[in-house]
């Protein structure tokens, strides 16, 4: 049951990432944000979906911004 809500979780986090129409917890700064998506491109290379990587190193260029 953990895994799926995970996998559940993730997917949301990626379809909010791909719409551009997302906002990042106000106590959030760069750092976390990197953190955050540094874990889920861990995540989504170890799964092999290199479609979500791109979103996610997408997103990352955003923040370094």
């Amino acid at each position: 049951m953990e895994a799926n809500y995970f996998e559940r979780m993730m997917a949301s986090a990626i379809n909010s990432m791909r719409s551009n129409n997302h906002e990042w917890p106000d106590h959030w700064d760069k750092e976390k944000k990197e953190l955050f998506l540094n874990q889920c491109l861990e995540w989504f290379e170890e799964k092999e979906l290199y479609e979500c990587c791109e979103v996610v190193l997408n997103e990352k260029k955003k923040i370094k911004k």
